[in-house]
């Protein structure tokens, strides 16, 4: 549990404020789910969101085996 908590905690707070600005934007109109080019910045910041996750978990979890011979 000692390596999960930085991750849920990081990511976790993360995705909150992540939210909490996408929604923002939304509702203050900076942000128009009709406009391709805005679709495309949130699916950008989601998809940068999960694989920078992606990329944490791997080295938490999997690299440390890696000094001993471990594989993928």
């Amino acid at each position: 549990m000692l390596r999960v908590w930085p991750i849920v905690c990081e990511f976790g707070i993360g995705a909150i404020l992540c939210m909490i600005g996408i929604w923002c934007g939304l509702r203050g109109g900076y942000l128009n789910l009709k406009n391709a080019d805005d679709r495309r910045l949130l699916l950008i910041l989601v998809g940068g969101y999960f694989f920078l996750l992606g990329i944490i978990c791997i080295f938490t979890f999997l690299s440390p085996n890696w000094a001993n011979g471990g594989t993928l």
